[in-house]
């Protein structure tokens, strides 16, 4: 046998141990593994066995028992009184009263503090309510008190972006069914026999009405600076009423870097072209500004106190748990 084949021959030996050696560890690692997880399903079927055993009715049991119950029902009336807080009840009114209410109220948000003219709308801001607000249709009967509701949620998130520094609502939109105006109701014959016996179809529709929270939503637009972003969320987070914002989407009004770098290429052609096309004393001053100009790009890029401000999209939830509802319809039975 020559050099070349018992150095063949040594380096398949060695390759060959180290693959059982290999192929030992693995084997190993593999049944550990396995050894590990009948264990571990071993113990998960014992607790799940000794949950589904009753419990001892011992004095301790009992005792503990009764402490966890006291326990969540503290828990649970703390919790419903904190997130009722803000809940509200409006009063009855009418379809006329109603809108003119809301006519009114509109010339009262449109003039609340904001950047924009000094207000925080533009002219003819509908608030969400085109159709009552701005036209000339009438709420319906049957749709007053969750109009009211829905008008009483929003004013609290314009008053509230308005303490809060934003620059302008460019657009706020009411998210679910809408309010339908009211439809001309024809009297029927018969009326009085209805009114006898829709007494207790009225009680199973409040009932009805009573179950689950009463939720507003709506998608509001606005621009603000940075900081009055914070403010909102802040204020919203912080406000009587159970408010959840559900998205929150931002973005700068315009490109500042891209604009400190020449903004618009074409832009940038065309000023270059118009100012070569200039003679005389004006232009050849122009052409000495320039390269001061460029200095000062070179310096600092952006700047916060003079940044753009935000395009702010922000889907808001009002909750109303409706507990004073709740109080309001014990009493009346209770009478």
């Amino acid at each position: 046998m020559n050099k070349s084949k018992i150095v063949l021959a040594a380096v398949g030996g060695v390759t060959l141990v180290a693959s059982l050696a290999l192929a030992y560890f693995i084997w190993s690692a593999m049944s550990e593994r396995s050894e590990r997880l009948d264990e571990l399903a071993g113990a998960e079927q014992s607790l799940i066995n000794m949950m589904k055993l009753p419990v001892n009715p011992s004095p301790e049991a009992i005792k503990a028992y009764q402490a966890n119950a006291e326990t969540y029902d503290n828990w649970k009336d703390d919790a419903k009184k904190l997130v009722t807080t803000g809940d509200m009840i409006f009063e009855p009114t009418t379809p006329p009263a109603l809108k003119a209410f809301m006519v009114e109220d509109a010339r009262r948000l449109s003039s609340l503090p904001g950047r924009t003219d000094g207000v925080i709308v533009r002219p003819e801001f509908a608030f969400g309510f085109k159709e009552f607000v701005l036209d000339g249709n009438m709420p319906a009967e049957a749709d007053l008190a969750k109009i009211q509701r829905e008008w009483y949620d929003m004013s609290v998130v314009v008053e509230t972006m308005s303490k809060s520094g934003v620059i302008e609502i460019t657009d706020l939109t009411l998210i679910g069914d809408a309010p339908q105006p009211a439809a001309e109701q024809q009297p029927a014959a018969g009326n009085r026999r209805q009114r006898k016996g829709a007494k207790p179809a009225a009680k199973a529709k409040a009932a009805e009405q009573c179950e689950g929270p009463a939720v507003t939503r709506m998608r509001v637009e606005f621009r603000a600076m940075p900081p009055a972003l914070v403010a909102v969320a802040n204020s919203l987070m912080m406000s009587r009423r159970f408010i959840v914002v559900d998205d929150l989407t931002f973005s700068r009004e315009r490109d500042e870097l891209s604009e400190k770098l020449g903004g618009d290429p074409k832009k940038a052609a065309e000023a270059q072209s118009s100012r070569g096309g200039r003679r005389g004393r004006r232009g050849r001053q122009e052409e000495a500004e320039e390269p001061a100009e460029n200095e000062a790009l070179s310096g600092i890029v952006t700047d916060p106190m003079m940044a753009p401000a935000l395009k702010v999209s922000m889907l808001i939830s009002v909750y109303d748990f409706r507990s004073l509802e709740a109080d309001k319809t014990e009493t009346e039975e209770q009478k």
